[in-house]
C-alpha cells in the first residue's frame, strides 16, 4: 500500500508530500491543478521514461519518492532481503538530472530502472483516463479476455508454437526456392551429365588409342622388319647368334688355358642369352603384328567422339573428368536437398499441428471465459445504473492462412445500451460515458479475479462523460474497489468524491513569483466546501450543502 508520495522539483512541483491512507482515496481540485503530475510522478519513481525535461525549471535535478507498507513480501523480488510473513516497509527513490541520467534506490541500495519497473508493476497498477478508449480497437478485445480469464500462459504457448510454425514455414520456403534453383541448374547440366558419364572417360585413354592407331597403321612394316630382324638375329644361316657359339668355344678354349677368362665367359653367356630374348621379342611381334582395319575404325570413331566431347565442352579429357564429378557432386546436393526438404516440411507439419491443437485449446477455454464475462458484466453494467445493458463476446474464426499469435480467431465485444435494440460492435455505438463504465466494469472484474493483484489501484479520470445518478454508482463500485486493495482516483465529480474514505484537495498557488502545487487532506467540514466547489455552487449555498451532506452520509452508511 502505498503510504507517501515526496516529490521536489518535478514540473512546475517544488516540493510536496503527500499522504494516502486505506481504502478509497480521491484527488480533487480545478482542471489544471495538478492532480495528472502528481500521477505522473509517481509513474516515474516505478520506472517510468522521464527526461531532463520534467525538472522545475531553475532546478538541477528532481527527485520522486515514494513509502511504501508491504503486508506480503513474499510477492517482492527475493533479492530485497525483506522479512518474510510479515510488514515490511519499502522506499523506493528515483532522481533524475539535466542530462535525462537516473539513479535508483531501492531502501536506500542503489538498484536499475528495470528493477524499480518490475517492482512497481507489482505494486501499483494506474489505469489512465484515456484506458477507455481501448476499447475502440477490437483488437484489444482478445487482449482484455485473455487478462481476465487468466489465459496468459495458455497465450504465451500459442505465441511460441506459432512463431516455431513461421519459422518452420520460413525455412521451406528458402529451401524450396534454393532446390528449385538447384534443380534449374541441374536440368541444364543433366544431358552434359548423361553425355559424360555415357564417354566412360579415362585419362590415358586417348595417348594409348593414338598409339595403338600408330601401330596398326604401320602394321606391315612393322611386321616384315621384326621378321627380318629375328631371322638375322636367330633363325638364318650365319645368324648372329650362330656366329656367337663359335665364339663361344674360342672363348671356353680360351680359359681352360687361363683362368681369368672365366668371368669374362659368363659375362659373354649373359649377353647371349639377352640377344635371344631380343630375337624371341622380335619372332613375336612378328608373329602377332597384324593389320586390323575395323579396329582401326573403331579407334579413329574413338578418337574423334573423344575431340568432338572437348570441342563441345572445352578443356582437355582431364578437365571433362573432373566436371562430371563436380556435376554428379552436383546432384548428389540436389538429391540430400531433396532429404533435407522432406525433413523440413515434416517439422513444419508437426509444428502447424501442435500449434493448432494448442489454439483451439484456447478458443475453448476463451468461449468459456467469454461466457462467464458476459455473466459477470451483466452484474457489474447493473451496478453502474446500465440495468438493461447486455453485453456478448463474439468469436469470429479465421481462415487456416491467417491465424497467428493470437490464435485461431478474432474476439469482438458487442453492447446493446437500451431494451429492445440489437447488439452491435460496442466500438461502434457506445457513447464515451458508456465506454467508461464498460471499462471500469472490466477492470473491477479484472482486479477482482487476479490471481497476484498490485495492492495499489490508480484511477485516472476514469469518469469521463458521465454524471449523475451514474457517476453515484461508479463511485459506489469504486468504493468497492477499495475494500480489498487500496484505490486512488482522480475524479471530476463529487458524487464519486462523495464516497471516498480519504479526500485530497489539489490547488495550485502562486509564491515569490513562482507557481507550485498543494495537496492537502480534508477533513469533513472541508469536504463538504470541495464537493461543493465541484458542483459549481457557493461556499455559503445552504441547499448545495446540504446535498452534499446527505451524499456523504449516505455513502459513509454503504460502507
Amino acid at each position: 500500500m502505498l503510504r507517501y508520495l515526496r516529490i521536489n522539483n518535478f514540473a512546475i512541483i517544488d516540493e510536496i508530500e503527500v499522504e494516502f491512507q486505506e481504502g478509497f482515496n480521491v484527488l480533487t481540485g480545478e482542471t489544471g491543478a495538478g492532480k495528472s503530475i502528481l500521477i505522473g510522478a509517481l509513474g516515474l519513481v516505478l520506472g517510468a521514461k522521464g527526461g531532463g525535461d520534467i525538472i522545475r525549471s531553475g532546478a538541477e535535478e528532481a527527485r520522486v519518492e515514494a513509502f511504501f507498507e508491504i503486508e506480503d513480501p513474499s510477492v517482492l523480488p527475493d533479492d530485497l532481503e525483506l522479512e518474510p510473513n510479515s510488514p515490511a516497509e519499502l522506499v523506493i527513490s528515483r532522481r533524475i538530472n539535466l542530462s535525462g541520467r537516473s539513479k535508483c534506490s531501492i531502501n536506500g541500495r542503489s538498484a536499475t530502472l528495470a528493477m524499480i519497473e518490475t517492482l512497481g508493476n507489482r505494486l501499483v497498477t494506474v489505469f489512465g483516463q484515456h484506458e477507455s478508449h481501448v476499447l475502440l480497437n477490437p483488437d484489444e478485445h482478445i487482449e482484455i479476455l485473455d487478462r481476465s480469464a487468466h489465459l496468459q500462459t495458455q497465450r504465451k504457448r500459442v505465441e511460441r508454437l506459432y512463431h516455431i510454425t513461421r519459422k518452420a514455414s520460413d525455412e521451406l520456403t528458402t529451401l524450396k526456392r534454393k532446390l528449385q534453383a538447384m534443380e534449374a541448374e541441374a536440368s541444364e547440366n543433366r544431358l552434359m551429365v548423361q553425355e559424360l558419364t555415357k564417354a566412360n572417360l579415362n585419362v590415358k585413354e586417348e595417348q594409348e588409342l593414338e598409339q595403338e592407331r600408330d601401330v596398326l597403321k604401320k602394321a606391315v612394316q612393322i611386321r616384315e622388319k621384326a621378321y627380318e630382324s629375328y631371322q638375322r638375329l636367330y633363325s638364318k644361316s650365319g645368324s648372329v647368334i650362330s656366329n656367337l657359339s663359335e665364339i663361344k668355344k674360342w672363348i671356353q678354349g680360351l680359359a681352360s688355358l687361363y683362368p681369368k677368362m672365366d668371368e669374362t665367359l659368363q659375362n659373354f653367356d649373359g649377353a647371349v642369352y639377352q640377344l635371344e630374348d631380343v630375337a624371341l621379342d622380335l619372332r613375336n611381334v612378328s608373329e602377332n603384328t597384324h593389320d586390323d582395319p575395323v579396329r582401326l575404325e573403331q579407334i579413329e570413331e574413338r578418337l574423334m567422339s573423344l575431340k568432338k566431347l572437348k570441342r563441345k565442352y572445352g578443356g582437355d579429357i582431364e578437365y571433362l573428368i573432373n566436371r562430371l564429378q563436380s556435376l554428379s557432386a552436383e546432384v548428389s546436393l540436389v538429391m540430400d536437398s531433396e532429404k533435407t526438404l522432406k525433413e523440413c516440411e515434416k517439422r513444419f507439419d508437426d509444428a502447424q499441428r501442435d500449434f493448432f491443437a494448442e489454439a483451439k485449446t484456447l478458443s475453448q477455454k476463451r468461449r468459456e471465459a467469454a461466457r462467464r464475462l458476459e455473466v459477470s458484466m451483466k452484474k457489474e453494467l447493473t451496478d453502474l445504473a446500465m440495468s438493461d445493458a447486455t453485453f456478448s463476446v463474439r468469436f469470429k474464426e479465421l481462415a487456416k492462412e491467417k491465424s497467428g499469435a493470437k490464435g485461431i480467431e478474432n474476439i469482438e465485444f458487442f453492447l446493446a445500451s437500451n431494451p429492445g435494440e440489437a447488439e452491435r460492435p460496442l466500438a461502434k455505438i457506445a457513447s464515451g460515458g458508456e465506454l467508461s463504465r464498460v471499462m471500469l466494469a472490466l477492470k473491477a472484474l479484472e482486479t477482482e479475479d487476479a490471481e497476484q493483484q498490485a495492492a495499489t489501484l490508480v484511477f485516472d479520470e476514469v469518469d469521463a462523460g458521465i454524471g449523475g445518478h451514474t457517476a453515484i454508482a461508479v463511485g459506489a463500485r469504486l468504493s468497492r474497489v477499495a475494500k480489498r486493495q487500496q484505490t486512488i482516483c482522480i475524479t471530476h465529480l463529487h458524487q464519486i468524491a462523495a464516497s471516498a474514505d480519504n479526500h485530497l484537495a489539489v490547488r495550485k498557488f502562486v509564491k515569490k513569483g513562482r507557481t507550485s502545487i498543494e495537496a492537502t487532506s480534508l477533513d469533513r467540514e472541508e469536504r463538504i466546501k470541495e464537493l461543493a466547489r465541484m458542483l459549481g455552487a457557493s461556499e455559503d449555498s445552504a441547499p448545495i450543502r446540504e446535498h452534499v451532506r446527505n451524499l456523504v452520509r449516505e455513502n459513509t452508511k454503504g460502507s
